[in-house]
């Protein structure tokens, strides 16, 4: 009872002389004054950072309706994809198919391959048979050459000849009696 009865004697004696009012609260004013500037800060500080909230919820509001709008395109672009993708399996299946084709291709050409490597193996031996030729060729052309050279100097003897019996013919028909063979 003694706590009771001091609590109700205390403000009621402190009614009466405020100057011990003001000594013995105000450390405790001091405090709440303190106190109240920075909550009067912390709450200049939300109603900026409120401000800012709305700035960001405004621009996420853009933003959402910028994404509404690119994911309506992508399901356009799915859809096409889909398409591409369906296309893909039947180019796929063909592409299959062309490489079955090349497979049996490959094989016909390494048979082909085989043949040519046993005609390139006779184009070789014909290859020397024709340079052999060619140089008996050579040496025939050679020959001829001279052979040409001959009969040119045998021809121009028998024209020489030829003129020479001109000559003669008509030196014995000159001659009384005789008579040329015809």
């Amino acid at each position: 009872m003694n706590r009771f009865l001091v609590i109700l004697v205390v403000p009621v004696a402190l009614t009466g002389c405020s100057s011990l009012q003001d000594r013995l609260f105000a450390p405790v004013t001091r405090r709440l004054d303190l106190v109240n500037q920075q909550l009067a800060t912390t709450n200049e500080r939300l109603d900026l950072v409120n401000g800012k909230l709305d700035q960001v919820d405004r621009k996420l509001g853009e933003t959402n309706t910028r994404l509404q709008a690119v994911e309506g395109s992508l399901v356009g672009t799915n859809q096409k994809l889909d398409g591409v993708g369906k296309s893909l399996v039947g180019t796929n299946e063909k592409l299959e198919g062309v490489d079955r084709k090349l497979a049996g291709t490959n094989m016909k050409l390494e048979e082909v391959d085989k043949k040519l490597a046993g005609t390139n193996q006779k184009l070789e031996g014909v290859d020397t048979k024709l340079g052999s030729t060619n140089q008996k060729l050579d040496q025939v052309d050679r020959r001829l050459l001279d052979t040409n050279q001959r009969l040119e100097k045998v021809d121009s003897r028998l024209e020489e000849t030829n003129k020479k019996f001109g000559s003669i013919e008509q030196v014995i028909q000159k001659i009384p009696g005789v008579k040329p063979e015809k």
